[in-house]
């Protein structure tokens, strides 16, 4: 198997291994799996930077756009963090095991995709009422960061899918509760997975992502922190059910 010159001998990423040609059916898939393994047996630290996807093309005995693919799949997995113009780099989640569940149930049960979308509304409203009560200072000041990071993701999707992932992580974190936090963190993960599927297959760019609607759906963000900052529970609610039905309508195009 080729090694590439980028990566040092006793890199942890050494472990992974060439699986297939590039295009067979389930390499992706098999390549994600190898990550998140390696992610999950703690080999690697939170925040570490993954290769690049030439780097891992080579060490994979495959090619870019599959590697590509298996990234988008972690991606929306919630493993991986995309950043803009960055790279890659590695999220810990100790609630990826409910995560994993609730996409199980997803995909025997796709109706019911609805009554998550439900219980993901649900959690995010508890979770910015308590970050209203409880946010620090500082907690306000990072989700300032992370809406302008939002802001400056659009056009590259996967930095786009990371930063809104961390924008509402973020407010929710901010509850102090961190079982809440764990399962509405979950409970999104499962919905991007379900909603993202055509662009984690092929890389299509859904169309409410496209360079002519990206700014309108990063501006139903804002009034969400903004409601947190001034301590206003009912502009709270009222725009974290804005941003719901928005999504709603999401899942029900990606149907």
């Amino acid at each position: 198997m080729t090694r590439t010159k980028q990566l040092p001998p006793d890199s942890p990423w050494q472990a992974l291994q060439g699986i297939g040609a590039a295009g067979q059916d389930g390499v992706a898939q098999e390549i994600a799996a190898q990550v998140q393994q390696l992610i999950l047996s703690r080999e690697l630290s939170d925040g570490s930077r993954i290769p690049s996807e030439r780097d891992l093309a080579v060490l994979l005995s495959t090619s870019r756009p599959t590697v590509s693919q298996a990234i988008r799949i972690l991606v929306v997995k919630g493993l991986v963090e995309s950043r803009r113009g960055s790279g890659a780099y590695v999220r810990l989640r100790p609630e990826v095991n409910l995560a994993a569940s609730m996409s199980l149930m997803l995909e025997v049960d796709p109706e019911s995709v609805a009554s998550l979308a439900e219980l993901r509304l649900s959690l995010e409203s508890t979770g910015v009422v308590r970050a209203i009560e409880r946010a620090t200072p500082e907690e306000l000041a990072e989700a300032e960061r992370a809406l302008r990071r939002l802001a400056g993701s659009a056009g590259d999707i996967a930095s786009w899918m990371s930063a809104d992932t961390y924008f509402h992580a973020t407010l929710i974190g901010a509850s102090h509760n961190t079982y809440l936090a764990a399962m509405f963190d979950s409970a999104h993960t499962a919905l991007i997975d379900y909603e993202y599927r055509a662009w984690v297959d092929s890389g299509t760019v859904p169309r409410w992502l496209e360079p002519d609607r990206i700014g309108d759906l990063t501006a139903i963000h804002e009034p969400i922190l903004r409601a947190v900052q001034r301590r206003d529970v009912d502009a709270a609610l009222y725009a974290v059910r804005h941003h719901h039905e928005v999504m709603s309508r999401h899942l029900r195009l990606s149907a």
